[in-house]
C-alpha cells in the first residue's frame, strides 16, 4: 500500500512490471534459443543423428511458446474491450499484437523446418529390413543399428521429461504472473480510492476557508476602520504574549 502523504505510483504504459512483458521477455528467451539450435542443425549435414535430436528439441519448444503467444493473444484482446480498466491505449495494443504475429511467424517456420528433418527421418528409416536372411556382417550392424536407436529412443525419453518439468515451470511461472496482475489491479484500486478521498477532503476545506473568509469580511466590515485597527492591536498584543510564553 502506498504511505500517508505519498504521491500513488501511476502504472506506466510499457512498464517492466507489466505482466504483458514478464511473458513477453521469457518468450523471446525461448525463441532465441529455438533459432540457436535450428542455426545448429542446418549446419549438420543431411542424415546426422543429431538432426533428428535437435529437430524434437524445436518442435517441443515451438508448441510451448504457441500456447504462450495463444494466451497472451487473449489477453490482449480483453484489453482491447477496456482501455480504461487495463490502462492500454490504442497504440500499445497495436504494437503488441504486431509483436506477437511477428513471433508466431518464426516460430511456425522454425517448426515446419523441424517438422521436414523428422519426415525425412522417418522415410530413411530401416523399413522392411530383415535379419535373420542377412550375412553374420549384416546382422552386426542390424543390431549394432538396433542399439542405437534404443539409445536414441532413451534420449527422447529423458528429453521428453525435461520437456514436461520445463512446462511445469512455464505454468508456475504464468501463475505467479497472474497473481501479480491483480495484486496491481488491487493497488491501483485502493489508490484510485485513496486519490477521491483526498479530493473530497480538499473540497470540505475549501469550503470551510471560504466560509471563513466570508464570516471576517462581515466582521471587519461591520467594525469600521477603528474597529478594524482594534482587532489589528488586539491581535498583535495577543500574537506577542504567545511568543513569550513560548521563548521565555
Amino acid at each position: 500500500t502506498t504511505p500517508t502523504g505519498a504521491r500513488p505510483r501511476r502504472f506506466a504504459m510499457g512498464d517492466v512490471n507489466d505482466p504483458f512483458y514478464l511473458v513477453k521477455d521469457e518468450i523471446q528467451a525461448t525463441v532465441d534459443k529455438v533459432r540457436g539450435v535450428l542455426e545448429r542443425m542446418e549446419r549438420l549435414p543431411e542424415g546426422n543423428s543429431e538432426r533428428q535430436r535437435y529437430a524434437s528439441q524445436i518442435t517441443s519448444e515451438c508448441e510451448s511458446v504457441q500456447w504462450q503467444l495463444e494466451e497472451l493473444d487473449r489477453a490482449t484482446a480483453m484489453a482491447e474491450q477496456d482501455f480504461m480498466r487495463f490502462k492500454v491505449d490504442a497504440n500499445e495494443l497495436a504494437s503488441r499484437k504486431r509483436w506477437t504475429a511477428a513471433t508466431k511467424s518464426n516460430v511456425a517456420n522454425a517448426e515446419r523446418a523441424a517438422s521436414a528433418v523428422l519426415d525425412a527421418a522417418k522415410r530413411r528409416g530401416p523399413a522392411g529390413f530383415d535379419p535373420s536372411n542377412a550375412s553374420g556382417y549384416d546382422q552386426g550392424i542390424a543390431a549394432a543399428n538396433d542399439d542405437y536407436l534404443n539409445r536414441e529412443a532413451d534420449n527422447q525419453q529423458l528429453l521428453m521429461r525435461k520437456q514436461d518439468a520445463d512446462l511445469d515451470d512455464i505454468s508456475a511461472s504464468i501463475q505467479r504472473l497472474g497473481q501479480v496482475g491483480l495484486t496491481i489491479g488491487e493497488e491501483l484500486e485502493t489508490q484510485g480510492k485513496m486519490i477521491d478521498e483526498l479530493e473530497q477532503d480538499v473540497d470540505g476545506t475549501n469550503s470551510r476557508l471560504a466560509a471563513a473568509q466570508r464570516k471576517m469580511n462581515q466582521v471587519l466590515k461591520k467594525a469600521g476602520a477603528k474597529g478594524q485597527m482594534c482587532i489589528i492591536a488586539a491581535l498583535t498584543v495577543i500574537l506577542i504574549i504567545l511568543f513569550l510564553v513560548a521563548f521565555m
